[in-house]
């Protein structure tokens, strides 16, 4: 029913712009004299008729040759019009474009309201309209097939460069536009059919609200249960505390300077990644306390370089922010974060408190 009141308008339409055009020569035989207002309507229809291919006209072979190019070229338009809207299947795959953020992922669906479709591609195109450039590499995804009636769903992890920097982009800038290209392949006909749909940041839900730029970058907490220890000339014990993780240690009689407790963050796998965030807005935060004096070395690694900072706490409870616009490397290149104790004469036991580390833009 749908795509027969679609052909419907496509056929209403063409034959009201015929006659307009039809009406516009009519009037210039009037203003010519050539006819008298009477004989407008009927003259109107002569062209028309002629124009569609039917009946022939006298006199003026300008107005014949314009008339019947018309014709043709009208024709030939409508025809196309309708073969898209009949057999091509564009508006059977419905993209939800509310798509839906969680925090950790963005959700978004198709749904084919059709027969079934196969070969399904979606490719998501980040695009800056003031460098007429595309952002980085277009983000692909593929569906082998979708009956009747069945929902794609797609989860966007943020975790993932491309959708971190998507969602940043789109909250900060008017000038960064989002394109989803869509295409499918019609099982019945084998017809290939392509789309195009623009993603705004209204688009892009909190419940029933749009996303607000505070919402997306509120603190993101690494949770101290991904601390890994490491012990070299001594012995660490790691228990959960409120808010936090206790670090005991203590170095026994052969330790030295190089002696070290550790207990470190494994960013090789995809917990956190880094490279999602902009350093020169970007900080790290923990709270740390102890009731004996510590010195804690707290470090950024790459696979080649070190960004090492040195804190004492002495029978005390300290924040500490590390400003990452200091660090010179990407930090899509940080492979882990580490609290490391060093053996020291003052420092050959004790117990340390550390709360979970925050990652602030």
């Amino acid at each position: 029913m749908v795509k027969l009141k679609e052909i419907g308008r496509i056929i209403l339409i063409f034959i009201l712009i015929m006659i307009a055009i039809c009406f516009c020569f009519s009037l210039y035989k009037l203003v010519s004299g050539d006819i008298i207002f009477s004989q407008l309507p009927s003259e109107t229809a002569l062209y028309f008729l002629y124009t569609i291919g039917y009946g022939a006209l006298e006199g003026d072979s300008v107005i014949q040759n314009i008339l019947a190019m018309i014709g043709i070229v009208s024709l030939a338009l409508m025809t196309t019009f309708l073969t898209i809207n009949l057999f091509w299947r564009l508006d059977d795959v419905k993209l939800n474009k509310n798509i839906t953020y969680n925090k950790d992922y963005l959700m978004m669906k198709f749904e084919n309201k059709g027969k079934t479709i196969c070969d399904m591609k979606v490719a998501f195109s980040l695009y800056d309209e003031l460098k007429y450039e595309n952002i980085g590499e277009a983000k692909e995804y593929y569906m082998p097939m979708l009956v009747k009636d069945s929902v794609w769903k797609l989860r966007l992890d943020l975790n993932e460069t491309f959708w971190y920097k998507t969602v940043y982009n789109l909250l900060t800038s008017n000038s960064k536009k989002l394109y989803c290209i869509f295409s499918f392949v019609d099982t019945k006909t084998g017809q290939n059919s392509i789309k195009v749909e623009e993603i705004t940041k209204e688009n892009i839900k909190l419940s029933d609200k749009v996303l607000d730029y505070k919402e997306f970058t509120k603190p993101i907490v690494y949770p101290y249960k991904k601390l890994l220890p490491v012990e070299n000339g001594g012995k660490l014990q790691a228990k959960e505390v409120e808010n936090g993780i206790q670090m005991n240690y203590s170095f026994d009689e052969k330790a030295n300077e190089n002696s070290f407790v550790m207990l470190y963050y494994n960013l090789h796998e995809p917990n956190l990644n880094l490279e999602k965030y902009n350093k020169q807005k970007t900080y790290l935060e923990f709270d740390v306390s102890s009731e004996n004096r510590v010195n804690l070395k707290f470090e950024i690694k790459t696979n080649t370089d070190i960004l090492t900072e040195s804190i004492v706490i002495n029978n005390e409870a300290k924040t500490v922010r590390i400003n990452l616009q200091n660090f010179d490397k990407n930090l899509e290149n940080v492979r882990e974060i580490c609290y490391t104790i060093f053996y020291r004469d003052d420092n050959k036991n004790g117990t340390l408190n550390i709360s979970n580390l925050k990652i602030i833009t």
